[in-house]
């Protein structure tokens, strides 16, 4: 009997899962299957042989239509497990990270644990008490390098775990939502609101190697980022927010849309310019869509 399904999206990052099968070896995985969903190119042969040698069992599964939310739900469609956990292909897993998740999801009223997630080169802020907040207008707080366990708006998704009746009964991420960005908060506030708690965990402990190319970064095209920014900067407000607040919202966000249309002066078009208002417009349509 499977009882935990760890799910991993991937897109143009072969060496990066890799490594993270290599990192799922310190983890106890009895009773546990791990389910690969790949975009963009076709690696399962290496996957596959990588999961034999440590005494996996992987479900490779390869899909041509590219989109994490959308990839993170076949993944848990495919899944057995009664506990989802859902790592990015860019980190590193520490020891007993899945036990330190899951086992707060044998409290019925937690819907979602998120862990602590440590990035190379980045500040430590073990003291923070305000982790994963997101204020009226939509502003999120960090802190997830935190070391004290509380109650939060929002994980992050790169580390991540839900059970899955909860994951079912708000019918998983949604798709709309492109790239990866804002998904799991989404997903996060409609579990709250139908009445489990979200919590971080600092015990289970991921690495973040935030690869720069694959994925979702910025470098395979800043103005592609952008229309996916404002895409979903704007539909998760409008989703989750009160609309009579949505002219104050855009006057929050001037300064990424300064950004987006000048390109701090490297890089100013036609294209550059209407970047943001296509992503704004995309959010707003899929809302009233």
């Amino acid at each position: 009997m499977v009882e935990t399904s760890v799910i991993i999206p991937t897109y143009h990052r072969k060496e990066s899962l890799l490594r993270l099968l290599q990192s799922l070896k310190t983890q106890k995985l009895k009773h546990c299957e791990v389910i690969i969903v790949e975009q963009g190119e076709n690696n399962g042969i290496e996957f596959r042989k990588r999961a034999k040698a440590l005494r996996f069992h992987l479900i490779y599964l390869f899909e041509k239509q590219i989109g994490t939310s959308r990839a993170k739900n076949i993944g848990a469609k495919q899944a057995k497990g009664s506990y989802l956990v859902f790592f990015d292909d860019d980190v590193i897993v520490k020891k007993d990270c899945i036990a330190c998740l899951i086992l707060n999801l044998s409290d019925k009223s937690i819907g979602i644990v998120g862990g602590r997630v440590l990035t190379p080169g980045q500040t430590i802020e073990e003291n923070r008490t305000d982790v994963g907040r997101v204020s009226l207008l939509s502003q999120f707080s960090d802190g997830f390098s935190s070391n004290i366990k509380q109650e939060v708006d929002t994980i992050i998704g790169c580390n991540m775990a839900i059970r899955r009746d909860v994951f079912s009964t708000v019918n998983g991420f949604d798709s709309h939502f492109i790239g990866a960005f804002r998904e799991e908060s989404d997903l996060c506030l409609r579990v709250k609101k139908s009445g489990y708690r979200v919590l971080f965990e600092p015990k289970a402990i991921v690495t973040h190697m935030r690869e720069p190319k694959g994925g979702a970064r910025k470098t395979e095209g800043r103005l592609d980022w952008y229309v996916m920014f404002f895409s979903n900067e704007t539909y998760f407000f409008l989703k989750h927010r009160p609309i009579v607040l949505f002219p104050i919202f855009l006057f929050t966000r001037v300064s990424y849309i300064l950004r987006c249309m000048f390109g701090f002066g490297r890089e100013v078009s036609i294209r550059s310019v209407t970047t943001p208002w296509k992503g704004i417009c995309d959010g707003v349509k899929k809302y009233a869509g």
